[in-house]
């Protein structure tokens, strides 16, 4: 299969707004890759299609930016004058590749045109290649890449080098085409995805006609990462109470999630963004080690520890450990580190399916650990500052607003952010923000956004970017739409942090404001949500204010529009959407 033939089906996806055309141009490739009996080139398509080379649980980046990719441009003829102008008047350094390839130096007349293998191939050696003179390496490759391809064939390779496609293909739109072409209802592949994280195995088994209930590889499994479920937030716990009952209420913790998998002697670690993260939390390794349990997956919160006080220290030490590759021992001293685990999703067989109260007493059996709030409370006090590494979340089970109101209170006190209120009959949901789990804190709830837009700031901030507009996903698809700008809240050292990120990822500049790819997370507070014409979204953030530059989290976890609209019911006193 030529990789031209895709590129030109990548075009009409890209040339048409709607997303059932996109859907049926898609069924277009899955007929190209069945036409060659080739499962393994559907399998690379759907990674591409989205950006990828891998699958995205994995988390391998070709780690590239827009200034690598210049360099690789200028390369192979492109002057840079041309190329800067290009930029600046389409936006988009593929188009620019495209529009310029005139000046790009010939190649052999008898060079072939490379298939969709050659090219996928050669992206999955940049990503590979690291070490001494990697740069220069990854450049040689891709422009040779550029040599050898179409006009159209660079624009896509450009995009998929700098994991931008522009085209409007998703996860949820390549599931739509699957569910259509296939005739397998959305829902049970949402469900497979949820647990699977790899789009491109979906297809590949699909196109082999497999029993997708019965073949285990889209099963749970250990060392495949699944996305954390996420909870809602509800407006009061007697809101809560008359919801679900009586819910196991537990501390909401300040630190990052965790997801740690163990078979035998082996364990792995990974962040909410699925990152392996395990030779940074050596002493979490360590206590999981001595478990006796054979096989399994559990889940919980890390959190950074003062041992004088037994409250969490601020949330940038945990992303200091997290991203902590060298003197990991001393980093170790300096930082003390706990894990409170709260759900087990696998222990010798998958548990998802499970109701929490059961998935809880397997994780109590496990941990020798019950931290049942009003019977252990003595204990659990005492505790706080010891060093233990690894303990249980704090649970309270009970349908008395007057005993949630005093566990709530005393999470406060020791520094935590506030509760967790679970449905004890839920099974997990992978991935989802479900209505069987909520969180209660004592403010509006806090979003997460991306940074869509910066521009220079003035007086103490004219050498950085001091103010940036922040965008939610709106929609299905993912599409990002602003709901403010922020600037306050930032120190001097993080001003100058993002700056430098935001060099990095830069698009295009106008007026002293740029476009940036949408990928630095910031976590933001308000003072309240307005209804405003002023964004296409309808809404807009009072007096927003940066909380944390949120490198724990994707852009595929930030808030949608559906949660502010939910915000701003809570807030007017309207209750929840339903």
């Amino acid at each position: 299969m030529l990789f031209l033939e895709v590129c030109k089906i990548f075009n009409k996806i890209e040339n048409t707004p709607k997303r059932l055309e996109k859907m049926d141009y898609f069924i277009e490739l899955i007929k190209m890759a069945e036409k060659e009996g080739s499962p393994s080139n559907l399998k690379k398509i759907c990674y591409l299609s989205i950006g990828r080379v891998y699958p995205e649980y994995e988390n391998k980046e070709l780690g590239i930016g827009p200034n690598i990719l210049m360099e690789a441009i200028k390369s192979i003829g492109i002057k840079e004058k041309e190329l800067l102008k290009s930029i600046k008047e389409t936006g988009d350094i593929a188009l620019s590749i495209e529009k310029l390839s005139s000046q790009i130096k010939q190649v052999s007349l008898f060079q072939k045109p490379p298939t969709l293998e050659e090219v996928y191939e050669t992206l999955k050696k940049v990503v590979e290649i690291e070490g001494v003179n990697s740069q220069k390496k990854k450049i040689r490759h891709i422009s040779n890449l550029f040599l050898i391809t179409s006009p159209l064939e660079r624009r896509y390779i450009a995009r998929i080098i700098l994991e931008d496609m522009r085209i409007g293909m998703n996860v949820p739109t390549i599931l739509g085409a699957f569910s259509k072409y296939f005739n397998v209802p959305k829902e049970k592949l949402e469900r497979i995805y949820s647990v699977v994280n790899d789009i491109g195995i979906i297809g590949a088994k699909l196109m082999l006609g497999v029993d997708l209930d019965k073949d285990q590889d889209l099963k749970l499994r250990l060392f495949r990462p699944i996305k954390p479920m996420l909870a809602q937030l509800i407006p009061s716990i007697e809101d809560a109470i008359k919801e679900i009952g009586t819910p196991q209420f537990e501390t909401k913790y300040d630190g990052a999630r965790i997801q740690v998998h163990k078979k035998g002697n082996a364990v792995k670690i990974y962040s909410r963004k699925l990152e392996d993260i395990t030779n940074s939390l050596p002493e979490i390794v360590e206590e999981v080690k001595k478990l006796k349990e054979h096989s399994m997956i559990i889940e919980g919160e890390c959190v950074a520890i003062d041992l004088n006080t037994g409250h969490p220290r601020p949330f940038q030490d945990i992303l200091r450990r997290f991203r902590r590759k060298y003197y990991i021992d001393k980093m170790r001293e300096e930082i003390t580190l706990r894990a409170y685990f709260f759900d087990i999703l696998y222990c010798n067989e998958i548990l998802i399916d499970r109701p929490l109260r059961e998935r809880r007493k397997i994780l109590e059996k496990i941990l020798f650990e019950h931290n049942n709030w009003e019977m252990e409370r003595e204990k659990i006090e005492r505790e706080i500052k010891s060093p233990k590494k690894i303990d249980i979340s704090y649970k309270l089970t009970t349908d008395s607003v007057e005993r949630v109101d005093e566990f709530y209170r005393w999470s406060l006190s020791i520094g935590h952010e506030g509760i967790m209120i679970k449905n004890p009959d839920a099974p997990y949901t992978p991935g989802s923000r479900v209505k069987t789990m909520y969180k209660f804190k004592p403010t509006l709830e806090s979003l997460d956004v991306v940074i869509t837009k910066a521009k220079i700031g003035m007086g103490k901030r004219k050498d950085w970017y001091g103010s940036f507009e922040i965008s939610i996903k709106n929609g299905e698809n993912g599409d990002l739409c602003p709901i403010g700008h922020v600037g306050s809240g930032l120190s001097e050292e993080e001003l100058d942090k993002l700056s430098k990120m935001i060099e990095s990822i830069k698009i295009e500049e106008i007026e002293g404001e740029v476009i940036v790819e949408p990928k630095i997370v910031l976590e933001v507070t308000y003072e309240e949500i307005q209804e405003s014409d002023k964004y296409e979204c309808g809404y807009a953030l009072r007096f927003p204010r940066v909380v944390k530059i949120r490198e724990d989290k994707s852009p595929e976890d930030i808030n949608t529009l559906e949660d502010v609209k939910r915000i701003f019911h809570i807030q007017k006193g309207k209750g929840i959407i339903k």
